[in-house]
């Protein structure tokens, strides 16, 4: 009988992507704690001075670092939201 290894929890990598917070540059930081408030990255971009674009590519280059990847079923939200309350 094969055993699968069994997959982490969402708990579970958001606690080690919040060990990894320190390789986030300033502004991915910033970008995923707005991003933790819900907001947009139009709204992002406003209030950093940034394109949208930029935003979306500093949010992902950051989920990236992490070693987190938002779907369908874990929106970046909740990702952000669970990385940034696990901080030590």
């Amino acid at each position: 009988m094969s055993r699968h290894p069994r997959e982490a929890t969402t708990i579970e990598l958001t606690a080690v992507a919040a060990d990894r917070l320190d390789r986030l540059s300033h502004r991915q930081r910033q970008v995923l704690e707005l991003v933790a408030l819900g907001r947009s990255d139009k709204a992002i971009a406003a209030q950093l001075v940034l394109r949208p674009e930029s935003v979306a590519t500093l949010c992902a280059e950051a989920f990236g670092a992490l070693g987190l990847t938002p779907s369908l079923h874990l929106d970046r939200r909740l990702l952000a939201v669970l990385t940034l309350g696990q901080a030590p």
